[in-house]
């Protein structure tokens, strides 16, 4: 009786363990599904047009319309990034900055949230600070945008496939000299008769 209610517990506790990690392996896909960034973007989206429209809910008009160009900036470059990455576009370190600038779009819009009015220093140098991070992300998105228009290298193929037919020429040369005896033709001699 001992070992039917030892082999039943191990029994249920591996059920628990596949249902446990089926259970995680859906929610982390229905998590980065593409449907549920859609809607994540466009709940953030609809919040920060109602906070804006409302005036008791913001009462800084002036800081609600800084974060709506903020979010829509901070948008569109990830946009464009992801279509010039999709293209092959050559984009060079933007996508290590984007985590940062998105850290930057962020920070600047709690400031923008919680100030209450623009006229005190602090209110001043924050709706200045938002402008020129504007600045920046249009500046960036427009350079990206810019790099979807060029043509893509054609080079890069042929110079891939010259690199790789290259070093199976330089592996056979090597394996036939490590391989054959002395007397033997060499695999370049091969190939030059």
């Amino acid at each position: 009786m001992l070992e039917f209610l030892t082999v039943a517990v191990v029994v249920g506790l591996l059920l628990l363990g596949v249902l446990a990690t089926a259970a995680w392996v859906l929610f982390r896909r229905l998590r980065r599904s593409r449907l549920v960034a859609t809607v994540q973007v466009v709940v953030a989206g609809g919040a920060l047009v109602r906070a804006a429209c409302r005036p008791a809910a913001m009462r800084n008009r002036t800081a609600a319309l800084r974060v709506l160009r903020l979010t829509r900036a901070q948008r569109v470059l990830q946009q464009r990034v992801a279509d010039a990455a999709r293209t092959g576009a050559y984009l060079g370190d933007v996508a290590a900055v984007l985590p940062r600038l998105q850290a930057e779009t962020d920070r600047i819009r709690t400031g923008l949230g919680r100030l209450h009015s623009p006229t005190t220093p602090g209110g001043r140098e924050l709706l200045a600070a938002a402008d020129r991070h504007l600045a920046t992300l249009t500046d960036l998105s427009d350079a990206v945008a810019t790099t979807l228009v060029l043509p893509a290298a054609e080079g890069t193929l042929a110079q891939e496939t010259e690199e790789a037919a290259r070093g199976l020429r330089l592996y056979a040369a090597a394996y036939a000299e490590l391989t054959s005896d002395r007397t033997a033709p060499t695999a370049s001699e091969r190939i030059a008769a």
